[in-house]
């Protein structure tokens, strides 16, 4: 018996319906696949990349990278000794500058009686301490026995310690110099230098930030000192020889690469994990999920949204990087422009991409870095200006008028404004003088110096440069 027309059709339709929902399907499988393996095959591209240069992509490899010293080369291993026998200060003191709650009076002011002798009794304290950092830091190869596999878990304990001991070395320097001993006071700023450049091959911008911390209280300082004595030749020279080294960006350099390798672990964390950084970015353990974001995770990873945001870090990251072999302003600019592609990245605006989320939560941060690294720069070479209209100062018995003048005698040129290619700007004062950089803003305010924060109205936008000054 044949069967009616219409019941063929219809199987004959299903046929061609079942055969078109599986072309379809496999049409898509496939250019799912092919995407995913071509998200996949850039980013092994973009790994290679760095590992064929010699740079470590994984937290394992940068610890090895971070390289071993001999234990009889080490200073490490007798700063870490002299940390150990730090003596707390009062910080509740009302007349212990720097690390209690007494406040420095103006440079061209003596310390009243009380804080020197509240200054006096901290040095004493902490006598052993200071010997032992003189030890450490007659080494010149330093690397601290740390562990830098864990990523953002790797605890850095001698970062605190570090900073405390350039604040007590500070501490001296200001009682040796209020006392009339320039020559201890410069050595103590020499030594808080050298404390600084332990940190030089430590590849985490955390620990190039502490750097910058420590060279800014040798700057301050130096301030003061300068201020309060009339230093003779040898340790003008001296000091001039200590701020050569400021313009080394290997430092910042290898800050960068390891912080690539801390946030490339943080893209291939298991789930659980993942999403509890996430949640709470000073967190990377299991914690409690937010499941809600748990089922967008997959989500995220299955679409290879995830893949792309790990390209555009890695993209972001090179960037930055290749930035530091330009010279400022124009870094700046680079870096600015990266800066600003990150922050359209990691924020959702309708009919746009969808935010790129660990990129988003751990570049913005680290861009900052630049600007902080000119700002220090610029201080740096105002320092070195200074010391050359010292030398002038002491030749002379008089200052400038211009710091032409200075050059090639007391400074083989004068060092341009990492803001806008300028030379630095010198101002006399009564008392003394400032040199200055116009500062992020790119605006000459004449010298005037950054106000503490807490004296600034909220709504009050501050105009200041970057400045170095002695009131003598």
């Amino acid at each position: 018996m044949n069967r009616p027309p219409h019941r063929t059709r219809g199987k004959r339709y299903q046929r061609i319906g079942v055969i078109w929902f599986l072309s379809a399907l496999f049409t898509l499988v496939a250019v799912y696949s092919g995407y995913r393996l071509y998200l996949a095959h850039k980013i092994k591209v973009r790994i290679g990349q760095i590992r064929n240069a010699g740079f470590p992509v994984t937290t394992a490899e940068l610890n090895k990278w971070y390289a071993a010293v001999p234990p009889e080369e080490n200073a490490a291993l007798l700063l870490t000794n002299a940390f150990a026998h730090l003596v707390k200060a009062d910080t509740n003191s009302p007349y212990l500058p720097v690390v209690g709650s007494g406040k420095l009076p103006a440079r061209n002011e003596p310390l009243p009686p009380e804080m020197r002798q509240a200054i006096a009794e901290n040095v004493a304290i902490n006598k052993v301490a200071l010997e032992l950092l003189e030890k450490g830091l007659a080494l010149k190869s330093c690397r601290y026995p740390v562990d830098l596999t864990p990523g953002l878990n790797a605890l850095l304990p001698h970062l605190g310690k570090l900073k405390g001991s350039a604040q007590l070395l500070e501490l001296d320097a200001l009682i040796e110099a209020e006392t009339g001993n320039p020559s201890s006071a410069t050595r103590r700023i020499e030594e808080i230098w050298a404390l600084s450049q332990s940190l030089a091959q430590e590849p985490l911008i955390i620990s190039q930030l502490v750097r910058i911390a420590c060279r800014e209280i040798a700057l301050s300082t130096l301030e003061r000192v300068l201020t309060r004595q009339n230093l003779d030749t040898e340790q003008l020279t001296d000091l001039s020889r200590m701020l050569n080294t400021d313009r080394d960006d290997d430092g910042l350099r290898r800050a960068w690469i390891g912080e690539r390798c801390s946030g490339l672990d943080i893209f291939h964390m298991p789930s659980g994990k993942l999403t509890s950084f996430v949640n709470d970015p000073t967190q990377s353990g299991e914690g409690e999920r937010d499941w809600s974001f748990f089922f967008g995770y997959w989500v995220v990873r299955l679409s290879g949204h995830l893949d792309r945001d790990e390209l555009f870090y890695l993209v972001s990251t090179d960037s930055y990087i290749r930035a530091i072999d330009v010279s400022c302003p124009e870094r700046l600019q680079i870096a600015d422009a990266v800066s600003q592609k990150v922050a359209q990245a990691k924020i959702y605006r309708k009919g746009e991409s969808w935010p790129f989320i660990i990129s988003g939560l751990l570049l913005p941060s680290l861009g900052k870095v630049f600007e902080k690294a000119a700002t220090h720069s610029a201080r740096c070479r105002a320092a070195a200006v200074s010391l050359a209209l010292e030398q002038h100062r002491r030749q002379n018995g008089s200052l400038p008028e211009s710091l032409h003048e200075l050059a090639p005698a007391w400074i083989s040129q004068i060092p341009n404004d990492p803001f806008d290619t300028r030379p630095l700007r010198y101002q006399r004062s009564s008392p003394g003088y400032i040199v200055y950089s116009v500062g992020p803003d790119e605006q000459d305010n004449g010298g005037q110096a950054k106000r503490d924060a807490r004296k600034v109205q909220s709504e009050e936008k501050q105009a200041y440069d970057i400045t170095f000054t002695v009131e003598r």
